[in-house]
C-alpha cells in the first residue's frame, strides 16, 4: 500500500512537473509556438523579399552600364539649360524631363527616404544643414526645396529667411513635425510654398511637388525693370500675391534668369531707353510694356496693360485718391509725408485716405508706405554697396537703427543680414 502510495506521488510529482515545463515553453499547438513559427515565416520572407531588391538593384546597374556603353558620345549630345528643367536631346536618346529636388534635413533616414520616394520622378540632391543648402544654392539649379524646420546650427525658419532675400528663390515646401496653423502661418509669412507634416503617407511628398510645379509653370510673371528704386514699387505691391514679380536695375535685369511674360521698362527720359533697348532681346518670349509717363499716370495704365497681356489676371482698378497720394508717397520717399499731410494734400479726410488703401491693397494708408520704402531700401542693398546709414536716409529714415527696425518688421530679417544672404543668388 505504502509502495502503491509512493509511486501514485511520484507519478503525480512528475505530472506537475510536466506541466510546469509545459507552461514555460508552451505546447506545440500553444500561441507561443505559433507565434514561433510566424516569426520564422516572416524572417524567411524578409529574407526572399531582400534577395529580389538586391536582384532588381543589380538588374538596374546592369541595365544603366549597357545604356552608357551603347549612348553616342557626348560631342553628340545637346544639353539645354531651362528656367526649371535640364533637358537631354541625342539621336539615340529620348527626351527626358526630370525636376531637380534638393532635400535639407539633419536626419540621414528622412534624406533616405526622399530619395527612394523621388526617385524615380525627379533629381534629388541632399543636404545635412541649412548652411550647405545655401552653398549649393549658389553653384546649382534647384527646382523645388523639401525643408526641415528644426536642425541645428540654422533653423529651417533661418534658411527661409535667407532665401526671401536671394534674387531667384526656389518654392519651399517645409517638411515638419510640427502640425500647428501657427507654425505654418509664420512659415508662409517667410516664403513658403506649401508644407508636409511627417510622418507623411506614401506618394504625398511627390504629389506636392508636382502640384507646385504645375502652379509655377502655370503661372506668368512680371519683370519691373527700373535703376530708380521706388518708381514701380507701386506696381509690384498691387500685383503682389496675383502673380510672380520682380523689380530689378538695368544691370540686374541684363543677368536675370527670371522666366518673364512681360517685362516692364521704365524710361523717364532719352537716355535710359538706350540702356533699356537691349532687354526685349534678353527676353524673346516676353511682351514688352515701355513706362514715359511720370507718376502717378503710369501705375494705372501700366496695371491696365499688364493685365491686357497676361489676359486673366484681375488688378485692382486705382482711385483718384490712390494714385494722388501714391505720387506724393514716391515723390517724397526720401522726406516722408504725415498721413495728416498726404490727406490735406489729396483733399481727403484721414478715415477716407485709411478706407480707400485698405479697399484697394489691404493695407493701410501708413503700412502701405512703410511697404514702399522698404522694398526700395531692398533694391539698393542688393543692387549697391552703399552704407547703411545712407540708404537710411534714401528711404526716409534717421539712421541704420531705424531701419533695422523697420525692415525687420517687414522682411523679418536685419538690412545687413539681407544683404548678405542675397548674394549668393546674385
Amino acid at each position: 500500500m505504502d509502495g502503491w502510495l509512493l509511486g501514485a506521488r511520484e507519478r503525480k510529482e512528475a505530472e506537475h512537473q510536466e506541466m510546469r515545463e509545459g507552461h514555460q515553453s508552451g505546447p506545440r499547438n500553444s500561441p507561443a509556438h505559433a507565434g514561433a513559427n510566424d516569426g520564422t515565416t516572416n524572417a524567411k520572407r524578409s529574407i526572399s523579399r531582400i534577395d529580389e531588391i538586391m536582384s532588381e538593384i543589380r538588374d538596374r546597374r546592369i541595365a544603366l552600364s549597357i545604356a552608357l556603353l551603347t549612348q553616342p558620345p557626348l560631342d553628340r549630345l545637346l544639353f539645354e539649360r531651362r528656367p526649371s528643367r535640364w533637358q537631354v536631346y541625342g539621336d539615340d536618346v529620348a527626351t527626358a524631363t526630370r525636376s531637380t529636388v534638393l532635400s535639407v534635413d539633419d536626419d540621414a533616414g528622412v534624406r533616405d527616404a526622399i530619395c527612394l520616394e523621388l526617385e524615380d520622378d525627379f533629381d534629388v540632391v541632399t543636404t545635412a544643414s541649412g548652411g550647405a543648402a545655401l552653398d549649393l544654392l549658389g553653384r546649382r539649379h534647384v527646382d523645388v526645396i523639401l525643408l526641415d524646420l528644426r536642425m541645428p546650427e540654422m533653423t529651417g525658419e533661418e534658411v527661409l529667411k535667407k532665401l526671401r532675400a536671394a534674387r531667384s528663390q526656389p518654392p519651399v515646401i517645409v517638411m515638419t513635425v510640427v502640425d500647428s496653423v501657427r507654425t505654418v502661418v509664420e512659415c508662409m509669412k517667410l516664403g513658403a510654398a506649401d508644407y508636409v507634416t511627417k510622418p507623411w503617407e506614401h506618394g504625398e511628398v511627390a504629389a506636392t511637388i508636382q502640384r507646385i510645379l504645375r502652379e509655377i509653370d502655370g503661372s506668368p510673371g512680371v519683370l519691373l525693370v527700373s535703376d530708380d528704386p521706388v518708381a514701380l514699387v507701386p506696381v509690384a505691391l498691387a500685383l503682389e500675391g496675383r502673380i510672380p514679380v520682380r523689380t530689378v536695375s538695368i544691370a540686374a535685369a541684363s543677368a536675370s534668369n527670371f522666366s518673364a511674360q512681360v517685362v516692364v521698362l521704365h524710361a523717364p527720359d532719352r537716355s535710359k531707353v538706350s540702356a533699356l533697348s537691349d532687354l526685349p532681346a534678353r527676353f524673346p518670349h516676353a511682351t514688352t510694356v515701355w513706362v514715359r509717363d511720370e507718376l502717378p499716370k503710369h501705375i494705372d495704365k501700366t496695371l491696365s496693360d499688364i493685365s491686357a497681356n497676361l489676359g486673366c489676371l484681375d488688378v485692382p482698378r486705382l482711385s483718384r485718391v490712390v494714385l494722388a497720394a501714391v505720387e506724393l508717397m514716391v515723390r517724397d520717399c526720401g522726406d516722408p509725408l504725415s498721413l495728416d499731410e498726404i490727406a490735406r494734400s489729396v483733399g481727403v479726410s484721414n478715415d477716407h485716405l485709411i478706407r480707400v488703401f485698405r479697399e484697394a491693397f489691404g493695407l493701410t494708408a501708413g503700412a502701405y508706405y512703410v511697404r514702399l520704402r522698404i522694398a526700395a531700401a531692398c533694391r539698393l542693398l542688393r543692387d549697391t554697396d552703399e552704407k547703411m546709414d545712407d540708404i537710411a536716409h534714401q528711404v526716409g529714415y534717421a539712421g541704420a537703427a531705424n531701419l533695422s527696425r523697420a525692415f525687420k518688421g517687414v522682411m523679418g530679417m536685419r538690412p545687413g543680414e539681407f544683404r548678405r544672404s542675397s548674394s549668393y543668388g546674385a
